[in-house]
């Protein structure tokens, strides 16, 4: 699944995640958040997963706003090159 990043309420922009496994603590009345609100799931990768699997080898080093994200934000970004919607 692919969902938004946020603090808290109303505050996801542009900033995304996906979710390689099941994570029930990011699911509405779980853990994850002390708001216990969840997290916006919008979407799911159809494709390329090898993709997705390379990337979560990546090191992840870089600069975090919290705790519970240090370690898990990727020393380098990566470029997508493309995006496409499916009906």
């Amino acid at each position: 699944m692919i969902s938004m990043a946020r603090g808290d309420v109303g505050t996801a922009s542009s900033e995304f995640f996906i979710c390689v496994g099941d994570q029930p603590g990011l699911d509405y009345g779980k853990f994850r958040n002390p708001d216990s609100q969840g997290f916006a799931a919008f979407g799911q990768v159809v494709s390329g997963m090898d993709v997705v699997r390379r990337i979560i080898q990546l090191p992840a080093g870089g600069a975090s706003e919290s705790d519970y994200t240090k370690g898990q934000i990727l020393t380098e970004p990566v470029e997508i090159i493309s995006v496409r919607r499916s009906e």
